[in-house]
């Protein structure tokens, strides 16, 4: 004999008593610290909003965020490096004349 429980009642009123708990501490929280709670709670809803959005983004272009930045940063690095290059090129190229200037006097 199988011994069923419904175990969906059990779990609405556990999210009613939880979510009521939310709206106490809500409550509470709002009272102790006032307009600093609401200012962080925009904070937090601006967060969560950038994060799905971003999120979002990430999944219709197919790439990933991370893998975007550490891209540009790389090509940044490796464009940073052509530079320093050509710039020691210039210096070495420089310091040659120098040299030859100053032993053929």
């Amino acid at each position: 004999m199988l011994l069923t429980l419904n175990i969906f009642p059990l779990l609405q009123a556990q999210s009613a008593k939880l979510k009521a708990q939310i709206a106490e501490w809500d409550r509470n929280l709002a009272l102790r610290y006032g307009n600093r709670y609401h200012q962080i709670k925009q904070q937090l809803e601006g967060a969560k909003t950038w994060y799905t959005q971003t999120k979002s983004a990430a999944q219709n272009s197919g790439t990933i965020p991370l893998e975007q930045k550490q891209t540009e940063a790389h090509d940044r690095f490796a464009e940073a490096g052509a530079v320093a290059a050509r710039k020691e090129a210039v210096i070495k190229q420089q310091l040659k004349d120098l040299w030859h200037s100053i032993r053929n006097r």
